[in-house]
């Protein structure tokens, strides 16, 4: 015996998660132009190199300052994902206290990059090496520019009220291409200051 069918109650629309995606691929390319920036920083040094030519003058580049900026960007690893956690579990004060604290921690690399680019004294016409340093740190400094606008943004709309345990994909994409950020950073750190 068959049922009918036209009495059953329709299933709940599910919202695609276009924001997420479109995030991913917006990472995606922010990491290619970030890799092709660091790729031609990379064949410039090595040419110097074979030339028997220095790239930076010595002692200019010190590993403290770039390792604060990389202490700063592993704890906001972690409260990106407590803002994740939190909307999930619709605990919306925590999300506040979890966005701004990233947003923060997004000021405070800002502060330490502006320290950074003001100790080493190099200047844009220096020779090769010190215009790719800047070359590099800028493509980086508008990166995270991005983050933190997409921090804040993602903090006004929570405001609002848009967001909710059905509704996180927006600050999971936030979160996402936060960490996105955070990673060129890390490689950047090791190839710029680290390996010099």
């Amino acid at each position: 015996m068959t049922m009918p069918t036209t009495g059953l109650p329709s299933a709940e629309v599910t919202r695609p998660r276009t924001v997420l995606v479109g995030t991913m691929f917006a990472s995606a390319a922010s990491m290619m132009v970030f890799f092709g920036v660091l790729l031609v920083y990379i064949t410039e040094r090595a040419q110097a190199r074979a030339l028997h030519r220095d790239w930076f003058p010595e002692g200019r580049i010190e590993l403290g300052p770039s390792g604060f900026v990389f202490a700063t960007l592993i704890l906001s690893i972690f409260t990106v994902r407590w803002a994740v956690q939190a909307i999930n579990n619709d605990d919306r004060p925590n999300t506040f206290v979890a966005l701004g604290l990233s947003g923060l921690f997004g000021a405070a690399v800002f502060n330490q990059l502006w320290f950074i680019l003001n100790d080493v004294g190099f200047a844009l016409a220096g020779g090769t090496g010190q215009f790719m340093f800047f070359m590099v740190n800028g493509t980086f400094i508008v990166f995270m520019i991005a983050a933190v606008a997409f921090i804040f943004l993602t903090f006004l709309r929570g405001l609002i009220g848009h967001f909710g345990p059905q509704k996180a994909e927006s600050v999971a994409a936030a979160a996402f291409y936060w960490n996105t950020v955070v990673t060129m950073w890390f490689i950047a750190w090791y190839v710029i200051y680290v390996t010099k």
